[in-house]
This record gives C-alpha cells, sequence and structure tokens, in this order.
C-alpha cells in the first residue's frame, strides 16, 4: 500500500544524506535511520518526523530535510491525506476499522496514480461509496470545495549552485564528489556523471552547513538574527571572511583568527544568547576553513519554477536529469547520451523549454552523433533563419508604409527593427 507516493518521496536517501548540526538533531536523525533500517518507511513514520523535525528550526540540516519532506506532501496533498487514512484504518482492529478496511483496495488503486489524476478522479465521484468513512469524508469535502489543477506557470529561474567538493584520486580513476539539493554525483577521469555516495564524513557536514548560504557573484553570505532583532552578514570569498553589522566592519584571513574574535564579542552576553552565537559562527568558521573545496559548479544548473517544481541538470560526457520534485513526475534520476533528449523530458515534467540555454551543447551533440549530417542540418538551420529574419523585416517594411502618419506605432515599429537588427548580428 502506498509504495509508489512513498517510493517517490524517497525519505531514506533523504535524511541519509544530511547531516544534522546540532547534538540533538543528530540524536534524532539517528534514531529514524536506526528504525528505518530494520523497517518499511510509512507515512505515520514520515508525519512523525515532520512533527519532531519542526521543533529544530535552529538546526540547518534538519530544516533542509524538513522542506523537501514538505515541499514533496504539498505537491502530493491529496493523495498523501488519503495514504495516511488508510494506515489510520488498517491499524484500528475494532468492528468498524473492519467495516471500513473494505473499501481500501479502491484507494490503493488511485494511490497508483499521480496527483492531478487522484483529483480528477475524486471530483468525477470514485470515492462517493466511501463517504460513510470520517477518514475519507474529509478529505472528499476539500476537494471537492477546491479547484486543483497542474499548472505550468511561465516564470523560472536557473541558477548555478555551490558545493564542497572533494577528489578521490588513484592510479586508476579520479573521481569528482559534489552535492545539488541533497543528492551526491560523482565525475568520473572520462568526464562520465552519476549519483554517488561519498563516504568523507566532511563531505556531508560542510555541504549540510552550506544549505543556510547564499552565493552572490563571487561569495557565499549567510546573515545571523541576534536575540535583540539585530542583523550581521557574513561574507566568504577568495580574500577571507567579511564580518558586518550596522556600522562595524571586520576582516579575517583565516578561522582561528575568526574564532577567537567570536569568542571576545560573546563574552558580555547573556547565556542563551552566547549559545546561539556560538552555534552560529562555529558552523560559519567551518564552512570557512573549507572553502578553498568550496566551489561554484559550471556544469551544473538548477531550474526552479513557480509551480513548485525543481529540477537538476548536470552536464558531463553524459547529461543527468533529476527531478527533485514534480506534480507530474514525483522524484527521479535519469542519464541521457545527448542533451536535448534531457530538454524533450524536462519539458514533460515543467513545461519549460530550456534548450536556447544550451544551443551549444546541442550543437555539438549533433556533430558527434553525425558529422556528416550536421554540416547538412547546419546548413538548412542557418536558411530557415535568414529566411525567417527576411519576412520580418518585410512585415515591418510594410507596416511602416500603412501607418506612416502615425508616430506612436511608427515609434514601435522602430523599436521592433532595432531588435530585430540585433537578433540578426
Amino acid at each position: 500500500m502506498n509504495i509508489k507516493l512513498l517510493k517517490n518521496l524517497d525519505f531514506a536517501s533523504k535524511i541519509n544524506g544530511t547531516e544534522a548540526v546540532t547534538e540533538a538533531g543528530k540524536e534524532l536523525l539517528q534514531n529514524y535511520r536506526g528504525y528505518i533500517y530494520s523497517n518499511p518507511v510509512t507515512c505515520g513514520i514520515v508525519n512523525g518526523f515532520i512533527r519532531e523535525a519542526a521543533k529544530f528550526s535552529f538546526d540547518t540540516g534538519l530544516v533542509g530535510i524538513l522542506e523537501s519532506v514538505n515541499s514533496f506532501i504539498k505537491e502530493n496533498s491529496i493523495s498523501w491525506q488519503l495514504a495516511s487514512a488508510c494506515e489510520s484504518i488498517n491499524a484500528n482492529n475494532s468492528s468498524y476499522g473492519y467495516l471500513a478496511k473494505m473499501g481500501l483496495d479502491q484507494v490503493d488503486k488511485l494511490l497508483e496514480m499521480n496527483e492531478s489524476e487522484v483529483v480528477s478522479y475524486l471530483k468525477a465521484g470514485a470515492m462517493k461509496n466511501l463517504t460513510f468513512i470520517p477518514e475519507f469524508r474529509q478529505i472528499l469535502k476539500n476537494v471537492y470545495a477546491s479547484t486543483i489543477q497542474e499548472v505550468h506557470a511561465p516564470n523560472y529561474v536557473v541558477s548555478t549552485p555551490v558545493s564542497y567538493v572533494v577528489v578521490s584520486e588513484s592510479e586508476d580513476t579520479k573521481d569528482t564528489y559534489f552535492m545539488v539539493l541533497g543528492k551526491t554525483y560523482k565525475r568520473d577521469k572520462d568526464n562520465n556523471v552519476c549519483e554517488a555516495v561519498c563516504d568523507d564524513p566532511k563531505f556531508v557536514r560542510v555541504n549540510a552547513l552550506l544549505n543556510s548560504f547564499s552565493k552572490d557573484d563571487n561569495s557565499i553570505f549567510v546573515e545571523y538574527k541576534g536575540t535583540h532583532g539585530d542583523t550581521a552578514r557574513f561574507t566568504i570569498n577568495e580574500n577571507g571572511l567579511e564580518f558586518t553589522k550596522g556600522d562595524t566592519k571586520e576582516t579575517f584571513a583565516n578561522a582561528a583568527d575568526f574564532r577567537q574574535y567570536c569568542d571576545t564579542v560573546s563574552k558580555p552576553m547573556s547565556m542563551n544568547e552566547k549559545l546561539h552565537w556560538m552555534k552560529a559562527t562555529s558552523a560559519i568558521a567551518e564552512v570557512f576553513e573549507c572553502n578553498d573545496n568550496i566551489t561554484a559548479l559550471d556544469n551544473v544548473n538548477v531550474l526552479q519554477t513557480s509551480t513548485g517544481s525543481i529540477c537538476t541538470i548536470v552536464e558531463g560526457a553524459n547529461v543527468v536529469l533529476s527531478v527533485n520534485r514534480s506534480i507530474n513526475a514525483g522524484t527521479s534520476t535519469k542519464s541521457y547520451d545527448f542533451m536535448v533528449e534531457a530538454l524533450n523530458d524536462l519539458i514533460k515534467v515543467s513545461g519549460i523549454d530550456l534548450k536556447g540555454m544550451y544551443e551549444s551543447r546541442i550543437d555539438e551533440d549533433c556533430k558527434k552523433a553525425d558529422p556528416e549530417k550536421y554540416a547538412e542540418i547546419k546548413e538548412q538551420l542557418e536558411a530557415d533563419k535568414e529566411a525567417a529574419f527576411a519576412a520580418r523585416r518585410k512585415k515591418i517594411a510594410m507596416l511602416a508604409e500603412q501607418f506612416k502618419n502615425d508616430p506612436v506605432k511608427i515609434t514601435l515599429l522602430n523599436k521592433a527593427a532595432k531588435e530585430l537588427a540585433m537578433l540578426e548580428k
């Protein structure tokens, strides 16, 4: 029951792939890791984790896991409610529970579908004969009262992430490990990319700490909010660590000096304030110590859409597309020989076409696939492009003649002609 939904959530990978920062957070993760090592993951276990992890808002590692889990559940809200209700009914051994269990097979079939299909079937009356069951009745009320549609919004952001990178070298191999959105990837000496596991504990810990940092040009930074509402900013770049708070500005060349400064600043603080400050600055100092191994991943692009779908495109000799969460596809990772194949699947998942961003890579792939055919295709594309430009120039000229006495329209046509000229360069 609920196998597809829980498989797409991939809860085990989420809690095994990120490390907590605090001791209490580490203990919480260890308890859940130990449990799911010998027991199957259930909705109840995940719901329990959400309740407990919500108390650790100061632990950036747990916050990262919690955000990922909550985002998946939000995008599969109705399916998750149904799955949780099924578990509750299965655990009820009363006579009423036996009656309610008679409808579970019907719900199980729905849970094999994606969220939009589940909602469509429910709206069509797929469970109208189960409204006598209280656990299902409220869910159905929510569905009938709302319109849930899958929308592919035109707004999206593509960004280059940063990661703490580990290089493992031997006589035969040179593997580079990096992490994006909690997933670890490996690039080998032949530039092939795949999902992998890195055994270096520092790799997991530092990347967990990086979740709280933002990227700004050639720097990474984090903001710290004090107990009195004051805000400080810590910026790390190749020149060192810069601390800014109001009119105060300090620069540190190494982590030891920074730790000493933070210790001095903390002395007049109250105990709670001091613990909060030292915990935050200790994490910042550790990231600063590892800055030589932290880099922007030029071969990786992360796509985030307004619908919440997040996809990662990793370039190597091959192309890896990881769907971290999607209304359509759940979670998945797939490798492709050609970039255009990955981008075609990306369109299916997000409704967004990024081929314009990867023209040179697609061009390179075509050349490798069939050098002779490539020249012919290239020539045809150039001819089609020139024909399109010629048609647009002709149309602008005709409209200019038609509206030569209308200054507003002439201004707009002049602007269109300039933009066209820029595109032709």
